[in-house]
């Protein structure tokens, strides 16, 4: 493919599209108030409960998030809201780091603050998309700072390969919900979907009418990718009357479904559950007494609240777990222990998911530090913490579990184990919803 131009900047392999140019028609003047409006609808629905005075917005440069961008820099301003934005470079092909630089020109074009992250840690193992979602987050999770509502520009037609993805992995009631306009993720940020019920077609020419360029990239053409594959299938199934909105309106239905499970879910937990520092405790005889959906519903969605992991495990996978524990085995899933404890059932972060998770702000994804000195981080207590703990905040807690709080340290010296001396707690936050929030609105 030749280098397309624009602006004076050449960018090998992406195709530019501007007015006049591609596949897409001239968008009318309705079209743009149409989607203005319906943009608008969404974000205010979205902050019902009051505005924030800072919003974040992933910006990757395609048609969506350039979409995304343009219509929420319209709402923001009306509403004197500041809007930031955030580019993750997956430092996975040339060109990236000009595509990133050339998004936040247009940041700067609309006055919309901007930063570039890029994502250096792939180990070439496992599910590529996979992994660079999980990092996409992980990123955006680390630069927000005090920004706790992101927009991600996830539109109808990401809806559908979605739902067309989970029906292929035999998805059940969560699976089948598809993404919802509002997320409330483990590591406390709010994802926020603006554009699910926009086709990526209108939103295409909604950038031709405001002239916006946009980066086309090559691998959304590769069948070699699952989402891909569903995206090539989906013109098949719109020929035989299964169209983008019919899997919208399944989504509602699952919603509503799912919805339900959650809530009584959430009245059970109330009755035989709790938090205490990283962990939840379930009361065994009640946890296994309720019907074995709720057992699923209460365990996936604590494994996913503890670990900070934003997808639920398979279904398979937590069945086993599942079972070993009620046989009183312990269990290690999403890297999480699952142990039985003195008629109690606990839900712990797995230490070796925590190594080289230190740092000098926030642990974990989820443990933030309040004005900590220079040369201290947060980091697992461990063994050699442990150690340094009075006897009597030893003996309350479980070792698998005390090695896992987190803690600040000056070298090899305990400073603070916040989660276990309350008279230490302001010293730590703890970023996550409580897990009862949690589990009703996930």
């Amino acid at each position: 493919m030749s280098d397309a131009v624009t602006g004076g900047y050449s960018f090998p392999r992406f195709r530019i599209f501007a007015k006049g140019r591609g596949s897409y028609g001239r968008a009318t003047v309705s079209l743009t108030d149409r989607l203005s409006a319906k943009v608008a609808s969404n974000l205010d629905a979205a902050f019902a409960s009051g505005l924030p005075k800072h919003i974040g917005i992933a910006v990757s440069g395609g048609g969506d998030s350039m979409a995304l961008l343009h219509l929420t820099h319209a709402w923001a301003s009306e509403r004197d809201v500041t809007l930031s934005a955030i580019t993750i470079d997956h430092n996975l092909r040339a060109g990236s780091a000009e595509e990133a630089a050339r998004v936040a020109q247009w940041c700067a074009d609309l006055g919309v603050a901007h930063t570039t992250c890029v994502w250096r840690d792939w180990d070439h193992n496992g599910n590529l998309q996979d992994a660079a979602r999980q990092a996409r987050y992980r990123m955006i999770n680390d630069w927000r700072c005090d920004i706790e509502d992101i927009l991600i520009g996830h539109t109808l037609d990401d809806q559908a390969e979605t739902l067309l993805l989970r029906l292929k992995r035999g998805s059940g009631v969560d699976g089948m919900t598809g993404m919802k306009h509002v997320t409330h993720h483990p590591s406390g940020m709010t994802l926020i979907r603006p554009l699910l019920n926009i086709t990526r077609h209108d939103l295409r020419d909604y950038l031709v009418a405001c002239e916006q360029p946009w980066f086309d990239d090559p691998s959304n053409n590769n069948a070699a990718f699952d989402r891909i594959a569903m995206r090539q299938l989906l013109p098949q199934l719109t020929s035989a009357g299964i169209s983008l909105d019919r899997f919208a309106l399944m989504a509602t239905h699952m919603q509503r479904a799912q919805d339900a499970l959650d809530h009584t879910a959430g009245d059970v937990f109330q009755t035989m559950g709790r938090q205490q520092g990283t962990d939840l405790i379930f009361d065994q005889a009640g946890f296994f007494a309720a019907h074995s959906e709720i057992q699923s519903r209460l365990f996936s969605a604590g494994l996913c609240w503890v670990s900070g992991n934003a997808y639920r495990p398979r279904f398979e996978a937590l069945q086993r777990a599942l079972s070993d524990v009620q046989d009183g085995k312990t269990s290690s899933l999403h890297g999480c222990l699952m142990y039985p404890h003195q008629n109690t059932l606990r839900i712990t972060r797995e230490f070796a998911a925590t190594q080289g998770a230190a740092d000098q702000t926030v642990w974990d994804g989820r443990w933030q530090a309040v004005d900590l000195p220079a040369q201290h981080s947060v980091q697992a207590l461990g063994e050699q913490g442990a150690a340094q703990l009075e006897s009597d905040l030893r003996k309350n807690v479980p070792f698998r579990s005390l090695h896992v709080q987190p803690a600040v340290f000056w070298g090899d010296q305990l400073i603070y184990a916040p989660t276990l001396d309350p008279t230490q707690r302001q010293f730590i936050q703890d970023l996550r919803i409580n897990f009862i929030d949690f589990i009703t609105s996930h």
